[in-house]
């Protein structure tokens, strides 16, 4: 073999940077051509050992993106972001999401209390795109759904007095969320009211048992919004 002038005849041992370049580059390449990169990185002098080494990592990375879509988590969905006391931060852009429906003045009334005069309040539904498509498909919620309520006063005059009956939503009142989250909450599902940037998860016995019991599928009232009726 000829030698090339001022280099060495046999193959140079690769650094930690250059392995780690030549890992970068494989997550830009089509798996397609895993035959041809792995002679590209003997030839660099790589040994064979270190080449089923870098595919089962890479092997691994897939079965890991595989578990992750099971489990119903996009990458690109909006999920639930927590502070360091591990309460929920306000969600952002939830106006922009999904409008799953209105509801207005739904209640249950226990023995002995009395129900409240008037129609009630509006109740507007708001759920990920991602997470809507997901329940659509499969018929259950993904891991991170959010379900953001918003709450409403009922009007029934307006400035000009030219209604003669119905109602419209008036002042706003507040924002509530469902949030499935298996990692936060051990019943998979919690629930705040949100009094400013932040909330804290109410008890398990104030929201999720009446959740659980009454809601249609996986502890949510499907049967009170038609675009949740698979």
């Amino acid at each position: 073999m000829r030698r090339v002038p001022g280099r060495s005849s046999s193959p140079q041992k690769p650094t930690d940077a250059s392995i780690a370049v030549d890992s970068s580059v494989w997550m830009r390449i089509d798996r397609r051509d895993v035959v041809r990169y792995s002679l590209f990185v003997l030839h660099r002098g790589m040994q064979i050992h270190s080449i089923v080494l870098l595919l089962a990592v890479l092997a691994g990375a897939g079965c890991g993106i595989e578990v992750s879509k099971a489990a119903g988590e996009r990458e690109d969905m909006t999920t639930p972001e927590y502070d360091a006391a591990g309460d929920m931060l306000r969600p952002e852009g939830y106006r922009r999401w999904v409008f799953v429906g209105a509801t207005l003045g739904l209640r249950y009334t226990k023995d002995g209390e009395a129900e409240d005069e008037g129609p009630g309040s509006f109740h507007n539904v708001y759920v990920q795109p991602e997470a809507y498509d997901y329940f659509m498909e499969h018929g259950v919620f993904p891991e991170k759904t959010i379900l953001a309520m918003e709450t409403y006063e009922t009007g029934t005059r307006e400035p000009k007095s030219e209604l003669t009956g119905g109602f419209f939503e008036d002042a706003f009142l507040g924002l509530s969320a469902a949030i499935k989250d298996s990692e936060r909450f051990e019943e998979k599902w919690g629930y705040v009211t949100f009094k400013g940037a932040t909330a804290s998860p109410f008890p398990k016995a104030r929201c999720f048992d009446c959740h659980e019991e009454h809601g249609a599928v996986d502890n949510v009232f499907t049967q009170f919004y038609p675009i949740l009726k698979r």
